[in-house]
């Protein structure tokens, strides 16, 4: 009978920890949804806010301007219907999405080119021999780049906001734009910068953002290779 009791016990203690294993995966993966829903909306949509919002309030603005914002309106509209239309397959079909859909950093010189208002242009560099990289690490750096350029469009002074991605032992990222007037504000609604801080934490990597000499900053560094888990 003893023994019977103490096989009882061990089963539901068990069963306890599968249930508290399954929650914790399910909030894990909430934070996650949420994360990529937050900087796939807020990209594009402050893209399609920003270039609206010039046509309408400036009155002399040339055709070529208009153009070109339009374009970029059109873009970032269509980038963003695919991009949600993935999300949400993904959340239907419960599995990863498909690697070829998946942002990669080959793309940031486009990401970046469309990164622009009257008095922000944006430059990116490289450093260092571009390398195939863990998809989790890519689409971690992507995101991190995204969220930086999207808080730089809504936030930043005039000048050019700096993107630097370097090659090496570790993959560092480093955005910087200029100051806008509110130089001690942290940008956006905070959830941006829990983001990207989430990402870098869960590949075992390092992050920091704050004012840096006139300038807002963002610094991360990822693992180029991932500890395979026994």
């Amino acid at each position: 009978r003893r023994r019977a009791e103490a096989e009882r016990e061990r089963a539901e203690q068990v069963a306890r920890l599968a249930e508290l294993d399954r929650r914790a995966a399910v909030t894990a993966e909430r934070a996650r949804m949420a994360r990529e829903l937050h900087d796939v909306i807020a990209n594009h949509l402050s893209a399609v806010a920003l270039h609206s919002s010039a046509v309408l309030r400036v009155a002399d603005l040339d055709r070529a301007e208009i153009e070109r914002s339009l374009r970029v309106i059109r873009e970032n509209s269509v980038q963003g219907l695919a991009e949600m239309r993935r999300m949400i397959g993904l959340l239907r079909d419960g599995g990863d999405a498909d690697p070829a859909a998946r942002p990669r950093l080959a793309e940031l010189d486009r990401l970046v080119r469309h990164t622009a208002r009257s008095d922000l242009s944006a430059r990116l560099e490289v450093a260092g021999e571009p390398a195939e990289l863990p998809a989790a690490v890519e689409l971690a750096a992507y995101r991190i780049v995204q969220e930086s350029l999207t808080n730089a469009l809504k936030h930043a002074g005039p000048g050019r906001a700096e993107v630097r991605v370097e090659y090496g032992r570790r993959l560092v990222i480093d955005v910087s734009s200029p100051l806008g007037r509110d130089g001690s504000r942290l940008p956006g609604s905070g959830s941006g910068l829990v983001g990207m801080r989430e990402r870098a934490v869960m590949l075992a990597g390092e992050f920091d953002a704050g004012p840096d000499g006139g300038r807002w900053r963002v610094h991360a560094e990822l693992p180029v290779e991932l500890e395979r888990t026994p």
